[in-house]
């Protein structure tokens, strides 16, 4: 459900959730933290309290970035690995026999559209799913060919590379459906909000202690914390959010991939 919520959703839906909730969070404590100033202790002890609070949520939410962060550009340097792998394997399809490097080409070139269309639809599950069983077919279908080709030509280096290189393009395939499908673990991004929900609601019990809340300066700090979650987030939706991971690389490859067929 939570992963479903942070990850898959609408890409709006959780920053404007985040906004609402955090709102609450000053908007409440400030309204009805009155009643409750003779639970909460004395000044001194509260400001220790809200900043190891607040030190705490930013420290998780530091870490949690970074791991995002660190995904994203694993993603990006897969899809320019995987495009550089597919264009090695189109080259050495040389050395094939005539008639199989042409079949084969062609199968690696709805190979490619198939990768492309892929990482492209990831919102669509039944799509997302046919894409990837068509490349799985593909794949078992040009090694069938490099394999039969390497078995009648055992000494010929030049298919030996050719399968070197479409191994190196499948476990890139697989290296980036591991990348698509793995996400900064729930758990972690459900503490992180949690803790930034405690320093929030610190803060609105701040504001009623001192019957004073900074209205514009409460808004610009629910806007930045909300900023930094979605952008986190986002790091770790690769197709789905605000900041994707370029497609260029495989655009370029299948392109030119189409002019040479």
């Amino acid at each position: 459900m939570m992963t479903q919520l942070i990850f898959q959703s609408n890409p709006w839906l959780l920053p404007t959730l985040m906004f609402v909730v955090l709102g609450l969070s000053i908007e409440l404590p400030y309204r009805f933290g009155r009643s409750l100033a003779r639970y909460m202790p004395k000044a001194d002890p509260f400001n220790v309290i809200q900043t190891a609070l607040l030190t705490l949520a930013a420290f998780v939410l530091a870490l949690s970035f970074n791991q995002a962060s660190a995904r994203f550009d694993t993603r990006r340097a897969l899809v320019i690995s995987e495009a550089n792998a597919i264009g090695t394997t189109w080259l050495r399809a040389d050395q094939l026999e005539s008639g199989q490097s042409k079949r084969f080409r062609r199968i690696l070139t709805d190979y490619t559209a198939a990768r492309l269309r892929a990482y492209e639809t990831p919102r669509d599950p039944r799509l997302y799913r046919n894409t990837i069983d068509q490349s799985n077919r593909d794949q078992a279908e040009l090694w069938t060919i490099v394999s039969s080709s390497l078995r009648a030509h055992e000494t010929t280096f030049g298919i030996s590379l050719l399968m070197q290189s479409l191994n190196d393009t499948i476990d890139l395939s697989l290296e980036q459906l591991q990348a698509l499908t793995s996400h900064v673990p729930t758990a972690v991004l459900v503490l992180t909000l949690a803790l930034v929900t405690l320093g929030t609601l610190s803060l609105g019990l701040r504001f009623a202690m001192s019957q004073s809340r900074p209205v514009i300066l409460s808004a610009l700090y629910v806007i930045a914390y909300v900023l930094v979650i979605n952008m986190m987030v986002d790091y770790d939706r690769p197709n789905t959010g605000f900041v994707t991971v370029s497609l260029t690389p495989l655009k370029l490859q299948l392109e030119s991939m189409q002019g040479k067929r």
